[in-house]
């Protein structure tokens, strides 16, 4: 549990927003895999069109039933959409001749070191959610990826009574949030600001030892010892 470092702040002083989250969440189908990828690029300008800046998600899934699980699926029965672009570029949407949609990632000049794009794909009735973890150099290194490049995660139904997923597929990150905000949802992402917005973080090991919960109330957002 993280619980932010106040011990010479009065209650009142301590930020009221929690979490910003994403009203539009709800509307997004959850899937029913997680497929983690990772795959070496480059941000080489001679290498714009090289085969190593495309990003395949519909193939990325059709190489893990083909490897995995000896399976040969027809790609072109793979729908995919773009759930979350890359952040240190763009990525640029291309129909292959078959109709299979790949893009072509396009980072910052002479970027060099990890982006992340989040793609949904429907094949036979599940949903998948494909992260491409993006391993980007100046000159291609394969080793910067793992040996199994490919993870695939079943993801936890609610069961009977219960409402949403587990916490399983949920990516927790930290930025620099603006304002009072020490959290921020978007989709499947948490992101906490990296110093509790000026009050900083720390790990309560004993958060069921009595004396040592606290919780927010009042519109201030005061700061109550829990009984």
């Amino acid at each position: 549990m993280f619980t932010m470092d106040v011990p010479y702040i009065p209650a009142q002083d301590t930020p009221i927003v929690l979490a910003q989250a994403d009203t539009a969440v709800g509307s997004t189908p959850q899937p029913d895999y997680l497929l983690k990828v990772c795959q070496n690029t480059t941000s080489n300008v001679n290498d714009k069109t090289a085969a190593i800046r495309g990003v395949y998600p519909a193939g990325m899934l059709r190489t893990f039933f083909s490897n995995q699980r000896d399976m040969i699926i027809d790609v072109t029965k793979i729908k995919t959409t773009l759930q979350e672009s890359t952040t240190h570029g763009k990525l640029v949407e291309h129909t292959a001749d078959n109709g299979a949609v790949y893009y072509m990632y396009e980072p910052t000049p002479d970027y060099v070191g990890d982006d992340r794009a989040v793609f949904m794909a429907e094949f036979e009735g599940k949903r998948y959610k494909i992260v491409v973890n993006l391993k980007v150099s100046y000159v291609v290194d394969n080793y910067l990826c793992p040996d199994n490049r490919y993870e695939l995660i079943k993801v936890k139904k609610p069961s009977t009574g219960s409402s949403g997923y587990d916490m399983g597929f949920i990516t927790v990150t930290f930025a620099d949030l603006a304002g009072g905000a020490v959290g921020q949802a978007v989709g499947n992402t948490i992101t906490l600001d990296t110093n509790a917005a000026n009050h900083n973080w720390y790990i309560d090991a004993t958060p069921l030892t009595k004396g040592a919960q606290y919780i927010f109330r009042g519109q201030r957002g005061n700061l109550a010892q829990r009984a």
